[in-house]
């Protein structure tokens, strides 16, 4: 076997390794080295051993060459004898293992990174631009001047910024004047280059200083050093300069243009190795950064490494006059009747003093209206969204478009509020009111969207009245499958077992593995489970042995120590889920994450099943687990539902100084999640589930779907899909024939079988474009097809960003970057030193190719060879 590898030393002046690699630019001068040196020689054991092995067996064949001298001639002993040494010299050779160096030098050329913004606050047209200002940038752009009229056209930026009218009389030598009609051809000739820059976009005066002749600058840059061109918003895309103002002109939706994220492409220079070294970075952005991260530590970073940033501002110095809705606060749903709020936030640059009417639309009608006077440089404004009719409802914010404003298309934004009547119902059953019971009936009897049943085995009666308070048992089990098939989680607390038959156990898998519904177990310290012998019960809990445990039995608890030496560790999967997402809804409180919460003075630790998953494992101070069957929160699939093992009774203590912000968050939207699952679209053969219903252009859907286990032998081989299908304004599927099959096929989603899970499959739908849409589930199948349409619809929102609630040039920000990276803000008349700030840096590196021979199969070929040619000379000769 053959070995080769490839080392890359600096040149003397300079202490980095950089990693050869197919796309740099390597030119390989005719210097080249061969050296062959033996690495087994380090070692001076290894080599005297050898030598010694070497010569004893070179001194036996001595002597058995004066043995076989009585039976052949003398020519045929020293032949073997020739042989035989050889063989050991070659076996010597491997010993020592023989490396063949090659040295050379390398010259190693980088790249250089041009970034182009492209979101929707660079399709601005800078209409407040001055009039010097639009001077130097009609001389970027090769519009005005030649070196012999440069000094004629400063005159005329001086005197527009003195605030006087230029001398367009003056000759071009300075020596006469020019009649009439040729300054006011200059004037006409001007005002018309004016009049073009103020409807000139952003995006468009970026791609004229790239490509416009006489500069051309993208060719000039391309000729000095190989150019990496990226368009970028909140994606980034490589591209071509042919393919630059195709792009110009789409949507762009694949770079999601509603935000910009310029940390992404710092972050790119350095992070990417497929390009090979970056010398230096050019931007051509507005500075509009809407991401949550500060581009300035990246800028930092790029410092360091010696990958200077030119920043290149687009847009004017001068602040625009325009008034925006920059940002919506509403809810994604409310209930029938119920009373939301939505908040609006509306920027209003250069509109101080003026008075501006702010109206809630729906379907393009105002229903409600608001009278503001503007006093700074944003207005908050309150509606009420109302709730009278079920269904998604389209609402707008709005104000009408003001004199002297920018733009003209930020002065509206929509957003969708979906109203229900349903209520998510919940069936509470609890042995006797412990501490976990009592907060969280209260906690779900609050919330306006859960129907709340609870049955209370042990509660004390007085025989004041004609019952106890709460229900005191369950109902027969007739009545209690039709309450079950109605239900969307059951709740079990600490049970008595006599106070549950099996037949009750009986109906409440029927529910479970039939109906959808979710059951979670809530253990106690009393019964729940391990004094139940139910073998239905068993079948249902997701764990395979339990055993409870007290964090006091860990670690003694303090006065000024936390209460618990326990905390709750949640794994990647329940980071996904909603119910452990602490992101309060209201303002004022950070979040937190889950392991943060109190913890728990007791936990019922459980081995999971085979087909279960973990979502929170018990963890003790220094962050290890209590012991290997630690996991605390753990869920399992059962037929269509599906069981959670909650084994902690202590949630309420997650209201200390909080409130309901993190005990109720937890509980409510777990019982929602339970809710999509009962109302997952489907049959008796099959449920498909989806994460939301309700989502924008940059979210994601997860895809489940689920069969009946009895079919679940038949689905070897089937090929499942869903077909995502865009729906017009009156719900039904559109049917344009030129471009369906193309539209069609964009959306199919491949849904994967889950693995230890043959009736289950998954998939994601992600970046779906706002509208509303049908999701079917299609099965490719020979054993297997579907008995009906399955199908749910889903509503993706439109992003709200605030792209476009400052749409001025951020030159702050621009200058910081290119400080902090060692480079410089260029503006677009300053873009001709360019070329020279970027000259490549040619970097020398010698490089070392080792190649071993003691392991090389020709080493092998040659040491066979040699013993065939001996054995068969000692055949030929009679010997043994």
């Amino acid at each position: 076997m053959t070995h080769e590898r490839v080392r890359l030393f600096p040149a003397p002046k300079h202490f980095f390794i950089r990693r050869l690699t197919a796309k740099l630019d390597l030119q390989y001068s005719d210097a080249m080295n061969w050296r062959l040196t033996f690495s087994g020689l380090q070692s001076a054991a290894w080599t005297t051993t050898a030598v010694i092995a070497a010569i004893a067996a070179a001194v036996l064949c001595v002597f058995l060459m004066k043995y076989e001298r009585r039976l052949v001639s003398r020519g045929t002993g020293m032949l073997l004898l020739g042989l035989r040494m050889l063989v050991l010299l070659t076996l010597l050779l491997t010993l020592l293992q023989p490396v063949l160096t090659r040295t050379w030098d390398t010259d190693s050329r980088g790249r250089l990174l041009v970034a182009v913004d492209v979101s929707e606050s660079m399709e601005t047209a800078d209409r407040q631009a001055s009039r010097a200002e639009m001077l130097r940038w009609a001389q970027a752009l090769g519009m005005l001047g030649n070196d012999a009229t440069d000094a004629l056209i400063e005159s005329w930026i001086a005197a527009f910024e003195e605030g006087r009218q230029p001398d367009w009389g003056a000759s071009t030598n300075g020596n006469a004047a020019v009649d009439g009609t040729l300054a006011d051809a200059r004037r006409e000739h001007i005002n018309g280059i004016f009049e073009e820059l103020r409807r000139m976009p952003r995006v468009e005066f970026v791609r004229r200083l790239l490509q416009s002749r006489p500069n051309d600058l993208l060719e000039t840059l391309q000729h000095e050093q190989p150019v990496d061109l990226r368009a970028f918003a909140v994606e980034q895309q490589a591209v071509t300069g042919d393919q630059l103002q195709p792009l110009l002109d789409s949507d762009r939706s694949s770079l999601v243009p509603g935000g910009t994220d310029i940390v992404s492409v710092l972050t790119s220079a350095v992070t990417e190795d497929s390009g090979g070294r970056v010398n230096g970075i050019v931007m051509f952005t507005d500075g509009r950064q809407t991401k949550l991260n500060a581009p300035e530590m990246e800028a930092s970073r790029l410092g360091t490494l010696g990958i200077p940033l030119y920043s290149v501002p687009v847009g004017s110095m001068y602040p625009p006059h325009d008034i925006s809705i920059a940002s919506i606060d509403a809810p994604q749903s409310v209930f029938l009747d119920d009373t939301a709020q939505v908040r609006s936030t509306i920027a209003a640059a250069g509109m101080s003093g003026r008075q501006l009417t702010v109206r809630l639309e729906r379907d393009g009608v105002a229903i409600d209206q608001r009278l503001m006077t503007v006093t700074g440089d944003q207005v908050h404004v309150d509606f009420s969204i109302p709730s009278q009719e079920v269904g998604q409802h389209e609402f707008a914010i709005a104000t009408d478009v003001q004199e002297g404003e920018l733009r003209e298309d930020n002065n509206s934004r929509s957003f969708v509020v979906s109203v229900v009547d349903n209520r998510t119902r919940v069936l509470l059953v609890e042995g006797d009111a412990r501490w976990e019971f009592r907060y969280l009936k209260n906690a779900l009897e609050r919330d306006k969207r859960v129907e709340l049943s609870t049955v209370l085995f042990s509660q004390p009666y007085i025989q004041m009245l004609n019952s106890t308070f709460l229900p005191g048992q369950l109902p027969p089990p007739p009545e209690l499958a039709e309450q079950l098939s109605n239900t969307d989680i059951l709740l079990m607390g600490d049970v008595n077992p006599q106070r549950i038959s099996e037949a009750v156990w009986q109906e409440i898998e029927s529910a479970v593995a039939e109906d959808g519904m979710t059951l979670v177990v809530v253990p106690g310290r009393r019964d729940m489970p391990h004094n139940f012998s139910s073998a239905i019960l068993n079948r249902l809990l997701p764990v395979r042995s339990f055993r409870q445990q007290t964090a006091e039995e860990i670690r003694p608890t303090l006065p000024d120590a936390p209460q618990s030496a326990f905390y709750l560790r949640t794994t990647p999967l329940a980071d996904e889920l909603a119910m452990f997402q602490m992101t309060p809804e209201g303002a004022g409180i950070a979040p937190v994450a889950f392991s943060q919460l109190p913890g728990p003075p007791w936990v019922y630790m459980a081995t999971p099943a085979a087909a279960a998953t973990v979502w929170a494992e018990a963890m003790i101070d220094g962050g290890r687990t209590a012991r290997e069957d630690s996991a605390a929160i753990i869920h399992q699939y059962y037929g269509f539902g599906q069981v959670v093992w909650m084994g902690i009774d202590s949630t309420w203590r997650w209201r200390r100084r909080a409130g309901d912000t993190w005990h109720h968050r937890f509980w409510g939207q777990l019982v929602r999640w339970a809710a999509r699952n009962k109302s997952a679209a489907g049959n008796d053969q099959v449920r498909m589930t989806l994460s939301e219903v309700l989502i924008d252009e940059t979210e994601h859907i997860d895809v489940s779907v689920r069969w009946n286990p009895n079919v679940a032998d038949q689905l070897q081989d089937a090929q499942l899909q869903a077909l995502i299908v865009p729906l017009d304004a009156a719900g039904n599927a559109v049917t344009d024939e030129a471009n369906a099959a193309a539209v069609r096929e964009e959306r199919r989603v491949t849904l994967a079988p889950v693995e230890g899970s043959p009736e289950r499959f998954a998939g994601r739908i992600s970046r779906l474009p706002a509208g509303a849409y049908e999701v079917r589930l299609q099965v490719e199948s020979d054993r297997l097809k579907l008995t009906e349409d399955i199908r749910t619809q889903i509503m993706v929102q439109r992003q709200l960003s605030t792209e476009l609630a400052d749409i001025s040039c951020n030159r702050d920000l621009l200058q910081s970057l290119a400080t902090l990276s060692g480079g410089r803000m260029l503006e677009p008349w300053q873009l001709s030193e360019l070329p020279d700030l970027l000259r490549p840096n040619d970097v020398t590196e010698s490089a070392v190719q080792e190649k071993s021979l003691w392991d090389h199969w020709l080493l092998l070929v040659v040491f066979f060879a040699l013993l065939m040619t001996e054995w068969v000379v000692r055949k030929l000769s009679g010997l043994p």
